[in-house]
């Protein structure tokens, strides 16, 4: 895959009037948007201030490689809104960005957010966009970026291969359908998640709280159960002695063995590898020598030992049970094609591959057929070829197993299962031990016992596929990925660990610390990432500057803390965005004019709005943590949607008094004391002079860290007399690592 995903990487932009000077990606909350984006910083140079409709044959070139982009709103705000923005004039950079999200949109990555504004530079303008995927959003960027200097070069241009490229890319990347499924079902239950690696490993809640999946294999899957269910012939014997009904079935590396058993049982067979999936060197429906011995050669490509079994001719139904219980059910079929006496098969099934239903990989509602090895053996079966006329009425079935990954049809039949068949699917999963299994029956009739219809069980599963159940061919979709959630986070389950992200311009690694210090104290395992470094339950791990979202997530996937506290720098966010989609509680301690002059910050104005990311991405549920006496930091309280705490060194300060009266928590100096209204109480914390952190002279912004650790340990419920010891005792000597 690597490999493969290495071209698309080093897709070139061509040289032409318009350049590339950057390509940024940022994966959570940043400067820009409030969630993961790409920018491309493009110089417009010979066409900067030239619109559209001053390009002679540029709308009409564009429309004609891109027809769809009739379906862009812009700011017009219906169909067809940015073609009329084409027609009366709009720049390159903007054209751009619609450009981007279309071919995806167009590659089945639907996204529908983009912007386009200008930088310090007379010229070069940041097109941001958003992405599914982060090497398809690059590849798209680049691809529109190369449409546009294309038409301006007169110059062809093939939109189909990038669209084919993008799809490609789709399916090596992005995950499949079963764990997007789940993911999307954590998300809507506000459970965060990590993607770990390339394919479907994923880590779902943070902290000591989180499990983790690999497509429908939970943390919590037996791995004997994985091995037992992955044994074909363990699977069945064990099975059969529990009184299931299942087919004769025996294991050898004998071929004598299996003419034997096929003519005691006077049955045609099925012969297979004795550990497989998806039918993979399968072979079903043989009986006479010659089919056997072809048969048993291939099984044994994958092991020397196969598994014959009896061959049960009948309609394959799946079963899912999760967490012991039955949740649907699906029927499936092989594809297939049938003759009308004038096409050929291979004319018969790109007819199949027709059906706009059917896409590339396994992310929509049915597959392509793809002509493989397994098919070229049903063919060669039949003494048919690619190119062989079907006689008229013929079905030809294209592979052995109706796996949609493969192409096969499903057809939901969950609410048609007889109960005596529920009570067997849920007795196989939990004989072989499986808390997430695909049961797979053969029967007549799913609606009836299968015993009394020579039905029988076929295989056990580990890590069944979703997709059937939840995008079925035909019938309802079913939310399978609810009762798999409700199984991992029962209800009232935590999933995640507090987390409190700290930004500002001075005084954020001693805020982190002191944080760290009460929390641990409060009896937490906490995680701190700071500038001095990462720490778990007060031991320092690495050294340095830990203030980037790749370390806010080392936090949060740490499997045995119980609360992060994160530094947030503004680099991170300028340059990557948040590492954490929100917080628990956000700190705003103030702004300064660093960074000015950096990253397309212009005014200090933009520094705040860039920092205020911290104080906006909290759960509605949690804390904003907000300096009430610098405006450019209480300017961030009309965008939240969390519950506002303010803090001020002066006692009349306006929006404190406003707050006060209207219920709201701050925190305050008045008289030299330490001030706390919280509903409309006020009352005296601590003497400042009884502050040890007061006695540091090396210590710069003292107010505001004691201010703004006061207001958040309030918040989360830390008692009053708690707070007032660990004020009087934190001294810099108390944490690791700050001289």
């Amino acid at each position: 895959m690597q490999s493969n995903l290495e071209i698309y990487n080093q897709y070139q932009l061509i040289d032409g009037p318009l350049k590339v000077r950057k390509i940024q990606v940022y994966h959570g909350a940043n400067y820009f948007s409030g969630g993961p984006i790409i920018l491309f910083r493009m110089d417009l140079g010979e066409y900067d201030e030239v619109f559209t409709n001053r390009i002679e044959g540029f709308s009409d070139n564009l429309i004609k490689i891109l027809p769809s982009l009739y379906q862009h709103h812009c700011s017009v705000g219906k169909p067809g809104g940015f073609l009329k923005r084409l027609k009366e004039g709009t720049l390159l950079g903007h054209v751009t960005e619609h450009i981007a999200i279309e071919l995806q949109t167009l590659a089945g990555m639907d996204v529908a957010y983009g912007k386009t504004r200008s930088t310090l530079e007379q010229g070069v303008y940041n097109v941001i966009f958003r992405y599914f995927d982060e090497v398809a959003g690059v590849y798209a960027g680049k691809a529109a970026f190369n449409l546009v200097n294309s038409i301006l070069l007169n110059k062809p241009f093939n939109v189909f291969e990038i669209i084919e490229s993008l799809i490609n890319i789709r399916e090596l990347r992005m995950f499949g359908p079963s764990t997007q499924a789940i993911i999307d079902e954590a998300k809507k239950r506000g459970i965060p998640y990590f993607r770990m690696d390339a394919f479907n490993l994923v880590q779902l809640g943070t902290g000591k709280y989180h499990k983790n999946i690999r497509a429908t294999i939970t943390s919590d899957t037996n791995l004997i159960a994985v091995e037992t269910a992955d044994n074909n012939y363990l699977s069945n014997r064990m099975l059969n002695e529990a009184g299931i009904q299942v087919p004769e079935t025996i294991k050898t590396d004998n071929f004598e063995d299996i003419i034997s058993f096929q003519k005691r049982i006077k049955n045609s067979i099925v012969i297979k590898p004795v550990e497989g999936y998806l039918g993979k060197n399968t072979t079903i429906n043989i009986e006479t020598p010659e089919d056997i011995k072809e048969a048993f050669q291939y099984a044994q490509e994958c092991d020397d030992y196969v598994v014959a079994q009896q061959y049960v001719k009948n309609y394959f139904f799946r079963l899912l049970v999760i967490d012991n219980k039955f949740i649907a059910a699906g029927r499936l079929e092989p594809p297939k094609i049938t003759g009308n006496g004038k096409k050929t098969i291979n004319e018969l099934i790109e007819e199949l591959n027709s059906n706009p239903d059917r896409e590339f990989g396994d992310k929509g509602k049915l597959s392509k057929v793809e002509i493989d090895a397994e098919t070229d053996r049903i063919l060669n079966k039949k003494v048919y070829e690619l190119n062989s006329v079907l006689p008229k009425g013929e079905n030809l079935f294209l592979k052995n197993s109706g796996n949609p990954k493969k192409g096969g049809f499903s057809t939901d039949v969950t609410d048609e299962v007889h109960s005596f068949n529920i009570f067997i699917a849920e007795r196989a999963a939990k004989i072989i031990g499986l808390n997430v299994a695909g049961i797979d029956i053969i029967t007549k009739e799913i609606n009836k016992p299968i015993t009394d219809q020579g039905g029988v069980v076929v295989e056990v599963n580990a890590a069944p596929d979703f997709r059937m159940h939840i995008n079925p061919a035909v019938g309802e979709s079913r939310n399978v990925a609810a009762p798999l959630l409700d199984m991992l986070f029962p209800a009232g389950a935590k999933t995640r660990v507090p987390l409190i992200s700290i930004t500002g311009t001075v005084g954020k690694t001693i805020t982190a610390h002191f944080l760290d210090y009460c929390l641990e104290k409060e009896g937490y395992k906490t995680g701190l990432a700071t500038s001095n470094g990462i720490f778990i339950g007060g031991k320092c791990l690495k050294k340095g500057n830990m203030t980037f979202p790749e370390h806010a997530q080392l936090i949060l996937k740490d499997p045995t803390i119980d609360c992060a506290i994160v530094e947030t720098s503004c680099e991170g966010i300028l340059q990557k965005g948040l590492g954490y989609e929100y917080a628990d509680v956000g700190i705003f301690l103030n702004v300064g004019e660093e960074h000015i002059g950096e990253n397309d910050i212009r005014y200090i104005e933009d520094l705040a709005y860039a920092k205020s990311v911290v104080a906006e991405q909290v759960y509605e549920d949690g804390f904003s943590v907000l300096n009430a006496d610098d405006p450019l930091v209480l300017d961030t309280e009309k965008r939240l949607f969390s519950q506002p705490v303010l803090f001020s060194k002066q006692a009349d300060n306006k929006a404190v008094t406003k707050f006060i009266n209207k219920g709201g928590q701050t925190v305050f100096i008045k008289a030299n004391k330490l001030v706390i209204s919280k509903s409309g109480k006020t009352q005296d914390l601590i003497s400042l002079k009884d502050v040890a952190l007061f006695d540091e002279n090396n210590v710069k912004n003292k107010p505001d860290i004691i201010l703004a650790s006061t207001s958040t340990l309030l918040a989360i419920g830390i008692s009053t007399d708690n707070i007032k010891q660990y004020l009087s005792e934190f001294r810099i000597k108390s944490f690791l690592g700050l001289k």
